[in-house]
């Protein structure tokens, strides 16, 4: 959406979302041999629109010709076939993977009305300023809803909800937002006498930057915070050691978790 003449200091948020500055809506270059290597980021999996409209006017037409006429019979089936299609799930869905999930936080919701149907609620300790990683479903809806977020000059913007993210850079630091502890993933090789043992399905990681905060849960009985300082090793299930920046022009190797998904401590 163009909103040009717009100042975006006058722009209230009221819904506990907050306006990032971002490059664009995907991360679409890479250095590569000295250069920059522009890659595509088109929808692989895509099965294509289908208008059943469009399906039910073209069976119309072939019951006038008795079902002779060829050219809209062979529309029909590629009609049809995209309507049974499924997406071929080993195809890597190239957008949702390159999605922006990093910017420049420009202005702050002046409320949080509630808790949005998260499962957590913590106090958020982003500024003006910051630059910021969030969760890259923010981006992604706005792909694939065609909205490519809010345009003003030439500058763009998307709204992200305050609890998306996850933390933010200042100056060298990289420091957590929303209680989520930032970490960086170690080797899973561990010895015992002369044998490795095998790669399992636990993470080992150490604390770079423990939470600014603690997060409440809404589930008190099933989620509670664990305490960290900076260096501890933790283990925690692979899927919950998540990339802070997964996208193909990664600006960072380390993982982010909330302290409720820790198994274990190293000594």
């Amino acid at each position: 959406m163009n909103f040009n003449g717009i100042d975006v200091n006058t722009i209230r948020l009221i819904n506990g979302e907050c306006l990032v500055q971002i490059h664009s809506m995907t991360e679409d270059e890479i250095d590569f041999n000295g250069g920059k290597l522009k890659l595509v980021h088109s929808l692989k999996s895509e099965t294509g629109d289908f208008n059943p409209n469009e399906i039910r006017s073209l069976v119309d037409s072939m019951k006038k010709s008795h079902y002779k006429d060829k050219e809209a019979k062979k529309k029909y089936m590629e009609l049809y076939g995209k309507q049974i299609q499924e997406a071929d799930d080993k195809k890597e869905d190239h957008r949702m993977k390159q999605a922006v999930r990093r910017g420049v936080i420009v202005r702050l919701p002046e409320k949080d009305p509630n808790n949005g149907g998260w499962d957590f609620n913590c106090e958020f300790d982003g500024v003006v300023g910051d630059e910021v990683w969030f969760d890259s479903m923010s981006t992604r809806e706005k792909i694939e809803s065609g909205e490519g977020g809010i345009v003003i000059g030439d500058k763009t913007y998307i709204s992200v909800p305050t609890r998306t993210v996850l933390a933010a850079k200042r100056g060298d630091e990289i420091i957590g937002l929303n209680g989520y502890i930032i970490g960086r993933r170690l080797s899973n090789d561990i010895k015992f006498g002369s044998i490795y043992l095998p790669d399992s399905n636990i993470a080992r990681v150490e604390v770079v930057s423990p939470p600014q905060r603690n997060p409440s849960y809404t589930n008190k009985i099933l989620w509670t915070n664990t305490s960290v300082k900076k260096g501890d090793i933790v283990c925690l299930n692979k899927n919950h050691a998540i990339k802070l920046d997964s996208t193909m022009a990664e600006s960072t190797d380390l993982v982010r978790f909330q302290s409720r998904v820790i198994l274990a401590f190293e000594e």
